[in-house]
Parts: structure tokens; sequence; C-alpha cells
């Protein structure tokens, strides 16, 4: 496996849910309920990474804003054939489901090692989620994480957000540093996208949400499976 030159890099990037925060069993539950629910005929994994991006969509809005936006929200294939109240019921449920299996959701096996490995080397870390900020300092906080994350840019720091760039370019900005000099890590297309976009070098762990064909298609710099190859990409 290619290895990481870290001397090179001064700064890493890191999505938070699907490459710190394993919610991969949180949402495949959730669609298992939805199934079972609402008779959908669909298979669990066809649908993990639409649903995914729908629920990252649903968290910037208050509900009256999710209802109002909804018709944009809902196009997303496997409710396409139903109407339009019965998607915004589903959507709702899948979310709130989600919402409560969460609760139970813990780190990938070893990531605060590889973060703590990071932070030794004295490489800069940052938080660039699709979600709140402070639903970001949350979870950090929950698991003994905030202190290696200074800098953490949410829905809410950002006019738009991932696949646009303008979060990394921010965080890059703050750092005054150049984009070469930084790695982010994601996991879903919209954060390869990104990521290429910025110019930065790009890391995607295939942590199981999106499909291992589609991240490839978007043509990351790196694919690792787990944590574990994304430890032995940086090579300590």
């Amino acid at each position: 496996m290619e290895k990481i030159a870290l001397e090179k890099y001064k700064g890493i990037i890191w999505d938070l849910d699907g490459v710190i925060f394993d919610i991969t069993e949180a949402i495949k539950k959730a669609v298992e309920d939805g199934v079972e629910k609402y008779n959908l005929d669909v298979h669990v994994d066809s649908v993990l990474q639409e649903v995914a991006h729908l629920i990252e969509e649903i968290q910037h809005y208050p509900v009256p804003k999710i209802i109002l936006n909804s018709y944009n929200l809902l196009q997303v294939d496997f409710l396409e054939d139903m109407s339009y109240m019965k998607k915004l019921r589903i959507a709702v449920f899948l979310f709130n489901q989600f919402n409560e299996y969460r609760e139970d959701c813990t780190i990938f096996k070893r990531i605060d090692q590889i973060i703590e490995k990071l932070h030794e080397k004295n490489v800069k870390l940052a938080i660039l989620t699709n979600n709140k900020s402070q639903y970001a300092e949350e979870i950090l906080a929950k698991f003994n994480l905030s202190v290696y994350f200074p800098t953490i840019i949410g829905f809410n720091d950002v006019s738009e957000v991932k696949p646009s760039p303008e979060g990394i370019l921010k965080i890059i900005e703050k750092w005054n540093m150049k984009p070469e000099e930084v790695i982010f890590i994601g996991d879903m297309t919209t954060d390869v996208d990104a990521g290429k976009a910025a110019g930065v070098k790009m890391v995607c762990v295939a942590s199981g949400l999106a499909e291992k064909n589609a991240l490839l298609e978007h043509d990351p710099d790196f694919l690792v499976e787990n944590t574990t190859e994304l430890e032995e990409i940086f090579n300590f």
C-alpha cells in the first residue's frame, strides 16, 4: 500500500461522521425500521448512501424549513414512486430513528490513537462537517478528542457545504497554509469532490455508507477500507 510522506504536510482536515464517529449502524437500523414500517421494497445496503446524504441534508434545517425545502430534499431514487406526503413522512421517520440510534454510536477503533499520534507530530488538525459545528463539539467532547481540534467548521460557518470546497479553503486560510500542505479525510463522494476542488490531498475512508465503486469513480488520491489501513498509510 502506498504511504503518505507525512513530513510534506502541515495540516489535516477531518470529516466527522463516517471517519471519526461511526454512524453506520445507526443509519442501517433506521433504514431497517423504515423498510418494516412502510413496507419498502428496497435492499438496506443499496440505499445507505442515499439515506446518509438525506439525513445530512435534513440536519441543516428546523422542521418547518424541512417541509418548505422538502421537494428538493426528497429527490432520492428509493422514494421516487411515492406521493409527496409519504416521502415526507418517511424522511422525517428515518431522521428521528437515526437520531435515537446515534446515541449509542461510538468512534471507530483506534481513531483516537491515530489522532493523538498526528498531534504529537505537530500536525494541525481541524474538523469540517456538513452538520452543525456544535454537534461536532459535543461528539468530540464525549470521546475526549476536543483538545486535538481547536478549529471546527460546520454548515453554520459557511455559505455552501460540501461538495463545495469553501470549508476546506476557509480552514487553510486560517492556518495560513498552501493547499498542497494539507490533507482532507472524508468518507463520501461529496468529500472527495470538495477535497479535489480545494486542491488538497484527498484520503477517502470506505467506512460503509458510500459504495466503494462510487468513491473510486470520484478519484480520491488514497482510498482505505478502515482505520487500520488509515494508520498504515501514515506509516507512523
